[in-house]
C-alpha cells in the first residue's frame, strides 16, 4: 500500500485505538470495578463493541476514498479500450494516488500517440498497397490468406472479404501457382515462376517466405507482364516483317542490277525496262523509310497537330477527287454519304486527308473490278463526335486478323494480299493520328463480304477556330 494512505489509516487507527483505550481505562477506574469480574467483562465487552464500530466508522471512507480512484481507472480503461482516447481522470488528491492518476493520464498520452502513429504508418502501407499495380497476397504458415490488396483481387475475379476466408488454392485457382507456393512451403526460400494463366494472362509469381518474431508466412507478389510479353511480340513480329519488306525490294534490285551486269545493259530498250523495275523498288523503299520515320514521329509526339474548326466536307471531297481516276480505272463506283447538318470537328485537315486517303486507297485496292466504295460521315451515338466510315465490297478481313490489322507491317493473309503492295505502316499512322485527336478508330469486316473502316472526331466547341 503507498505510504501515505498507510500512514492515515494507521493514525486513524491509532486515534481509534486510544480513544476506547481512555474510556476503558476510566470506566475501570470506577470505585470497586476493578474487583469485580462483571464490571470488567462488560468493560472489555463495550471496549470491543466500540472498537469494531469504530473500525468500521474510519474505514468505510477511507476505503470508499482508496477505492474511488481504481473504479475512475477501470472505467477510463473501458472507454479507451472502445476508442474514446480523449478520456482522462482528474486527480482529486495530491497523494500517491493522485500521482498513480497523473502517471495514468501521461501513459494514455503516449498510447494514443503512438495510435496515432501506427494509424498513418497503417494508411501509408494501405495506401501503397491498393495502388500497386501488382498482385499482392499475404498468407500464414498453413496457406489461408491473411491479406490481399485490389490488384491480386481483380486477377483472380475475388473480393475481398471473400479471399480472406479462402486458402491459398481456393483463391488462385491454379495448379502451377500451387505448386509454386509448395515449392516455397517446402524448400524455404524464394521462389519465382513465369505463369500462364489462359490465353490472356502471363504473370511473374515471385512467392518469399517471412518469419517476424511469432509470425510466419508467405509474401505473394503477382506482377502482370501481359503488355510486356505483347510489346515483345509486337517487337519480334515488327523485326521479322520489316526483314519481309526490305528482302522483296532489295532481292528485286538485285536481280536488275545482275541482269544488267550479265548484259542486259547493252541493250537499250532491256536496260531501260530493268532500270525502270531498279526505280519503281527505290521508290517502294523510300516510301517505307519516310512512312518509318513519319510513324515513328508520331508515336514520340514530335508531329504537332494544327487543330482547327473543319467542315466535314472540307476533309472527305480532297481525298475522294484524287482517287476518282484511280477507281474510275478499276470500275469501282464511289459514294459520298455527306449529310448537310453536320457540324464542325476539330481536326487538323491535313492529317485527316491523309487518313481519308489511306482508306480509300485500301478500299479499292483490295476491291474487285465493278466493286462499290461508299464514303460516309453521321454524328456518333453517345458522344460528342462525328463518325467517318469507308465501307467497301472488297475481299474482307478474316476474323483472326480483324484485332491486329492496325498493328504497324502487319497484313491480313499475305498469299491473299502478295503483289497488291503497299508497305504495312498506313492503318498504324492513320490509328495514332486519330488517337492524337482523341478519336477513336475499328474496322468491321466479314471474309469475302467486304469491309467497312470506322474513325471519329471530336465536334467543335464555339472557342475552336
Amino acid at each position: 500500500m503507498f505510504p501515505q494512505i498507510r500512514w492515515r489509516i494507521a493514525i486513524s487507527y491509532f486515534i481509534l485505538v486510544t480513544v476506547v483505550m481512555g474510556g476503558l481505562t476510566a470506566y475501570l477506574s470506577r470505585p470497586g470495578c476493578l474487583g469485580d469480574a462483571g464490571c470488567v467483562r462488560e468493560a472489555v465487552s463495550t471496549a470491543a463493541i466500540l472498537l469494531l464500530l469504530g473500525t468500521a466508522i474510519v474505514a468505510f471512507p477511507v476505503a470508499a476514498r482508496t477505492t474511488r480512484p481504481v473504479r475512475q481507472l477501470s472505467q477510463v480503461i473501458q472507454r479507451i479500450a472502445a476508442g474514446e482516447w480523449e478520456a482522462r481522470i482528474l486527480p482529486q488528491t495530491r497523494d500517491e494516488m493522485g500521482a498513480l492518476i497523473l502517471a495514468f493520464n501521461d501513459m494514455i498520452d503516449q498510447l494514443r500517440l503512438q495510435h496515432l502513429a501506427l494509424l498513418e504508418e497503417n494508411g501509408q502501407f494501405n495506401t501503397v498497397l491498393n495502388y500497386m499495380v501488382d498482385g499482392v497476397l499475404i498468407t500464414d504458415s498453413e496457406g489461408n490468406v491473411r491479406l490481399i490488396n485490389p490488384a491480386a483481387t481483380k486477377l483472380f475475379d475475388l473480393s475481398e472479404e471473400t479471399a480472406l476466408s479462402r486458402s491459398f488454392a481456393e483463391v488462385v485457382r491454379h495448379h502451377q501457382l500451387i505448386d509454386l507456393w509448395q515449392q516455397c512451403q517446402s524448400e524455404g526460400k524464394e521462389v519465382t515462376a513465369a505463369v500462364e494463366i489462359g490465353r490472356e494472362l502471363f504473370l511473374q509469381a515471385i512467392i518469399t517466405p517471412f518469419e517476424e518474431g511469432w509470425a510466419k508466412g508467405y509474401l505473394v507478389i503477382l506482377q502482370d507482364l501481359t503488355t510486356v510479353r505483347h510489346l515483345q511480340t509486337v517487337r519480334r513480329d515488327f523485326i521479322s516483317n520489316i526483314s519481309h519488306e526490305l528482302r522483296t525490294p532489295l532481292a528485286s534490285l538485285r536481280v536488275v542490277i545482275e541482269t544488267l551486269q550479265d548484259g542486259a545493259k547493252d541493250d537499250p530498250e532491256t536496260a531501260a525496262h530493268f532500270l525502270d523495275r531498279a526505280a519503281n523498288e527505290v521508290d517502294v523503299l523510300t516510301q517505307m523509310v519516310e512512312e518509318l520515320l513519319e510513324l515513328s514521329r508520331i508515336e514520340s509526339g514530335q508531329v504537332p497537330l494544327r487543330l482547327q474548326a473543319t467542315a466535314v466536307a472540307d476533309l472527305l471531297l480532297k481525298p475522294l477527287d484524287r482517287l476518282k481516276p484511280q477507281a474510275e480505272r478499276a470500275k469501282i463506283e464511289l459514294i459520298l454519304d455527306l449529310p448537310a447538318a453536320l457540324p464542325k470537328v476539330l481536326a487538323d485537315p491535313e492529317r485527316i486527308h491523309q487518313i481519308v486517303t489511306n482508306l480509300l486507297h485500301n478500299a479499292i485496292k483490295f476491291t474487285p473490278d465493278g466493286g462499290k466504295i461508299t464514303l460516309q460521315a453521321h454524328k456518333a451515338e453517345g458522344e460528342s463526335a462525328v463518325a467517318i466510315s469507308v465501307h467497301d465490297t472488297g475481299i474482307g478481313i478474316p476474323k483472326e486478323d480483324a484485332g491486329r490489322i492496325f498493328e504497324r507491317f502487319y497484313k491480313s493473309d499475305r498469299a491473299r494480299t502478295r503483289g497488291r503492295g503497299g508497305t504495312g505502316l498506313g492503318l498504324a499512322i492513320s490509328r495514332h493520328i486519330v488517337q492524337a485527336h482523341n478519336g477513336h478508330i475499328w474496322v468491321k469486316s466479314k471474309e469475302h463480304k467486304g469491309s467497312s473502316f470506322y474513325f471519329t472526331l471530336p465536334i467543335a466547341t464555339p472557342d475552336d477556330r
